[in-house]
């Protein structure tokens, strides 16, 4: 087995137990699965959180995400409950999904 695969199943076991039961806040608004590349649309997508209570024309300060991984392991899902609560504080928040690397 691919040390690339292992590192994958235990770290998706440990996410698991982190984000069971969390939903997304209330007070957030989400924008899932932007696509902004042609090449691959799963992996050239982006998600986009703000708090719903601020006008949709209001600029806000944008934080963008790009988890770590070493080009292994993760995804723009992978923190998205760290990112909602980002969004909660009234930050525009984006997240993409660079494709996974030479190891995967």
């Amino acid at each position: 087995m691919k040390t690339s695969t292992i590192v994958r199943k235990a770290f998706a076991a440990g996410n698991m137990v982190r984000d069971a039961g969390l939903k997304t806040p209330e007070d957030v608004q989400r924008f899932d699965d932007i696509v902004y590349g042609e090449e691959d649309k799963v992996w050239q997508s982006l998600d986009v959180y703000r708090p719903k209570a601020t006008n949709i024309e209001e600029k806000l300060p944008v934080i963008v995400s790009v988890h770590g991984g070493g080009w292994v392991y993760g995804d723009k899902k992978l923190y998205q409950f760290y990112c909602l609560s980002l969004a909660q504080s009234c930050l525009l928040y984006t997240s993409p999904s660079p494709r996974d690397g030479l190891l995967s």
